[in-house]
């Protein structure tokens, strides 16, 4: 027992802690930001119209996500391992190249939104009007620059800076939110709010970051070893962006603008949990992609997993008050939601436990392509199971689906690692 509470002692004043405290506080207050919205939007709007928005902020999700190609994680890997040996020019021109992949891919789906605005807006968007097309277009390229130098930042580990460009995006949303609809609120002044995030995160990344970058040499041989890298985390990436929005996507276009409102706000709770997520293993990434000790590795990984403890705790008392939550700050008229939520939250359960063995996957035992052939599974699974569930259990269709995908990830990545670490020599 002294053992343990020595090693959680440790954990708690170790470099990781602070730097996991550090973007676990960030992302905290923009995830509460971030829920500030969402509650004022809801409020502010319909429900059909809520519906609408989260339809469209979805589509917008899924395709900025699928924009990244799997950069992201090959940028944590190469700048931290060139920052590592002190090459600064290097580290930029791997940001450079991945910048430029990056707003090619953005302005190419840009574009594709513009010009099928009245074919998606029926279909998928559930609305009838073109415009909402068009706003998901612009949306897509708002947020480029927020989905961007927050990884650029963490692989330097400014874990300060990355959260300083969340934090001016939701900051800057929220006080445009209240600005914009301070005439009347309309839906589209909701996506204005959006808009102005977008230029605030990028012009805090700009700051942050510095424009040298923009500088340097196109390299050939960075171009391939970016791609190379990202190759299955580009699978994963656009892979898991659009099965984990298929929910939405598909009750809007099963169900409608109504059920999807009524589904849309659980989830955007449940979120929370997986922005927390994110935060410690943006951490683990940058300690993981260096040890190159698989010792070392392995006992990272197992105090790691000490800190899943209280987040599960967490997660379990906020499924208790579930009700009462939902009532107080959304109103009546959202109390369908609440069994959603509870059914919601206990579904990510499983995916919470994922965090330390996808992290030593990618980052440690440096085989993305795991992770990225689970993903074409999950596509499959999840609009498969979708599909049948939703008509029969309605907005509790996503839910099952959701936990019966995150639990087979935790079986799949533990067996991965404990063989990796456990059963082979080392």
């Amino acid at each position: 027992m002294k053992r343990f509470i020595d090693s959680i002692f440790r954990l708690a004043l170790s470099a990781t802690a602070k730097d996991t405290f550090i973007l676990f506080a960030g992302n905290a207050t923009a995830a509460f930001l971030g829920f500030l919205f969402v509650l004022f939007a809801a409020r502010f709007l319909t429900v059909s119209d809520f519906g609408v928005f989260s339809a469209v902020i979805n589509l917008v999700t899924i395709t900025s996500s699928v924009a990244d190609l799997g950069l992201s994680a090959g940028l944590v890997n190469f700048i931290s391992e060139a920052f590592s040996q002190k090459k600064g020019h290097l580290a930029n021109r791997y940001i450079k190249s991945a910048f430029i992949i990056r707003f090619l891919t953005v302005a190419m789906f840009a574009v594709i939104a513009f010009a099928t605005a009245k074919i998606i807006s029926p279909r998928i968007l559930a609305s009838e009007s073109s415009a909402a097309g068009v706003w998901a277009g612009i949306l897509i390229l708002s947020f480029f620059l927020w989905m961007f130098f927050p990884y650029v930042l963490q692989a330097k580990k400014n874990f300060i800076g990355s959260v300083s460009v969340d934090l001016s995006f939701m900051g800057v949303r929220l006080l445009a939110l209240f600005l914009l609809v301070a005439t009347g609120a309309t839906l589209y002044k909701v996506f204005g709010a959006f808009v102005a995030g977008g230029v605030a995160s990028g012009l805090v990344g700009f700051w942050l970051v510095g424009t040298s970058f923009l500088r340097e040499k196109l390299d050939t041989a960075i171009f391939k070893k970016l791609m190379r890298f990202s190759g299955w985390m580009g699978v994963s990436r656009v892979i898991s962006s659009v099965s984990g929005g298929l929910d939405i996507q598909m009750l809007a276009a099963m169900l409608g603008a109504m059920a999807t409102g009524l589904y849309s706000i659980p989830s955007r709770l449940a979120s929370f949990v997986i922005v927390l997520s994110g935060s410690f293993s943006s951490v683990l990434a940058t300690r993981l992609a260096g040890f190159g000790d698989k010792k070392v590795e392995r006992e990272y990984i197992l105090k790691a997993c000490l800190t899943l403890v209280p987040l599960i705790l967490g997660i379990l008392a906020w499924i208790v008050f579930a009700r009462p939550f939902i009532l107080i700050l959304f109103g009546a008229k959202y109390l369908p939601s609440v069994g959603v939520l509870q059914a919601l939250l206990l579904a990510v359960i499983p995916f919470v436990l994922t965090i330390p063995s996808v992290t030593a996957i990618i980052y440690a035992i440096k085989k993305p392509k795991f992770v990225g052939s689970f993903a074409i599974f999950q596509v499959s699974l999840v609009f498969i199971s979708n599909y049948f569930l939703i008509p029969k259990f309605g907005v509790f269709g996503p839910t099952i689906t959701l936990g019966i995908i995150n639990t087979i990830l935790a079986v799949y990545s533990w067996v991965i690692v404990f063989k990796h670490y456990w059963l082979e020599n080392g």
